[in-house]
């Protein structure tokens, strides 16, 4: 079994996309374990980042919003500095902001719509892991998670929704296929410097806000493909906590390799395991 730092008291975390589902469960999770941790989503998105934060500091956690449109080049430019105003540099570096530009099947999506997928899944992360790194390395030790997707591989038949529907996750898959890539390729360049790079995706659905409609239409079929976001919150938490470097994996695998039970975002209580499925 591979040894869990349980404590993050004195590290900081940027969580982007942390105004609901996946993003917020994660910056609660690693609030929980003493991280202080700066929220991040388009203003757009303000009223939920702002009740993200509320969670967390009921809790006992320390959080600070940043609104921020990751899908702006010139905006992001200088996030990180921003993000080490309220607590000091990034050490923890949560990829979490991804969206999907328009749903068109492959032969017909347009250039317009290919160039923001892959601003905001794409160079999006990877501009801010290069803003983060120089920190990361400065301190010895630093850990960046980038989320990834299922949809990366074409979804086995039957189909849990509309065929069109499938076939324009095509190119968000595509993106995150690319992350994945540079994700591997990054952990490679950083080996023996304190700087850990992972990707982590849900099993199948990770049922937030945004995948309700599709979990109701796969639970039928497919009731094994359903996950709570306390999975992936589990799962992230773990990839930052465990000396582990390079990997690209889902979250219940990532349980089940390390021996660890799925916890609540509280940190503590448990409330299943790398087999727990989702109900509605």
């Amino acid at each position: 079994m591979q040894c869990i730092a349980n404590d993050l008291t004195g590290h900081v975390a940027l969580v982007t996309g942390a105004s609901r589902g996946i993003g917020r469960a994660i910056a609660r999770r690693l609030a929980s374990h003493g991280a202080a941790v700066v929220l991040n989503s388009s203003p757009r998105s303000s009223a939920g980042l702002a009740e993200t934060q509320a969670l967390i500091e009921q809790s006992g956690g320390r959080a600070e919003c940043l609104e921020l449109d990751l899908s702006d080049y010139q905006a992001r430019a200088d996030l990180l500095a921003k993000a080490g105003i309220p607590f000091g540099p990034v050490d923890i570096l949560i990829n979490n902001a991804a969206g999907i530009s328009a749903y068109a099947r492959p032969s017909k999506i347009d250039l317009p719509a290919r160039h923001a997928m892959f601003e905001l899944n794409f160079h999006a992360p990877v501009d801010l892991i290069q803003q983060a790194l120089p920190a990361m390395r400065e301190r010895g030790w630093g850990r960046i998670i980038n989320l990834t997707s299922e949809t990366v591989a074409q979804p086995p038949i039957p189909y849990p929704g509309p065929e069109k529907f499938v076939h324009a996750l095509c190119l968000y898959g595509a993106s995150k296929i690319a992350l994945d890539r540079y994700t591997i390729g990054l952990a490679a360049e950083l080996h023996g410097t304190g700087v850990q790079v992972n990707a982590v995706k849900p099993y199948k659905i990770a049922v937030s806000e945004g995948a309700e409609a599709l979990a109701k239409q796969t639970i039928a079929t497919h009731p094994d493909w359903l996950e709570s976001v306390e999975m992936m919150a589990e799962a992230s938490y773990l990839l930052v906590a465990a000396p582990l470097t390079g990997l690209v994996i889902n979250s219940r695998d990532t349980l089940q390799m390390l021996q660890q039970p799925l916890r609540d975002l509280d940190g503590k209580t448990v409330i299943g395991d790398a087999k727990t499925l989702f109900s509605l």
